[in-house]
């Protein structure tokens, strides 16, 4: 039985992957680089900030850490100064996850700085409904390895009695690379119809077409659960 949901942010909770290519490319072109929309999908999304600019650069023939370090810098720097007026968040999101919490305990587990996603969801009023949010500085190893997912379980089990196991764990994802993630850590898995065809979303429990998604009876019934609504 599912005890609790465990999220990724960019493409699920917020319609932020858009913002963050448009940030990277940005930054890189002040540096005379760039990356298109199909390679950013193809080695940035559902890892680690530092995984993505590194991967964009090597994409360039760059491989040196001081630029990656600049580059993420500056790409940050970039979407900071955008995230109040341009980021959206998904449909329905502090519905769906009002809902949701009234039946699970919730937590993050992202490649994003923690500021960026508590900044969102302190706005959309639902930052406290979320008391564990792992976020890129709070491990080394990212996604597709399981660390995030295992490490936000670790944490919500310093105060959830009896202590959960991972196939209570429900990943709701968006990302091939974050559904390995889950599936290395035993987790049960959601994934949303974000930037991915079904074709990359296959290993997946159950594919959805947005967030609202996670309400359907029938998601809940294919986990042999009573429906929420």
């Amino acid at each position: 039985m599912v005890r609790a949901v465990l999220f990724d942010f960019d493409g699920v909770l917020a319609d932020s992957e858009r913002l963050h290519y448009e940030a990277l490319v940005h930054a890189l072109k002040e540096m005379g680089l760039n990356l298109s929309w199909e390679e950013f999908k193809q080695g940035c999304i559902g890892v680690p900030e530092w995984d993505a600019v590194q991967w964009a650069l090597k994409r360039n023939g760059v491989n040196d850490n001081e630029l990656v370090a600049e580059v993420l810098r500056r790409k940050t720097q970039i979407y900071d100064s955008w995230l109040t007026e341009r980021l959206k968040v998904a449909d329905k999101m502090a519905d769906v996850i009002r809902a949701l919490a009234q039946n699970f305990v919730l937590a993050i587990a992202s490649g994003s700085f923690r500021h960026q996603i508590e900044a969102v969801l302190l706005r959309e009023g639902v930052l406290e409904l979320f008391p564990v949010i792992v976020s890129c500085k709070d491990y080394e190893q990212g996604k597709p390895d399981p660390t995030p997912f295992l490490l936000a379980m670790e944490r919500l089990n310093e105060f959830i009695s009896p202590p959960l196991k991972p196939h209570e764990c429900l990943v709701v994802e968006d990302s091939p690379a974050g559904i390995q993630a889950a599936r290395k850590a035993g987790m049960l898995c959601v994934a949303v119809r974000s930037y991915y065809d079904d074709e990359a979303l296959k290993d997946a429990d159950f594919i959805v077409d947005d967030l609202k998604g996670l309400l359907m009876p029938k998601l809940w019934e294919h986990f042999q659960m009573t429906p929420l609504l």
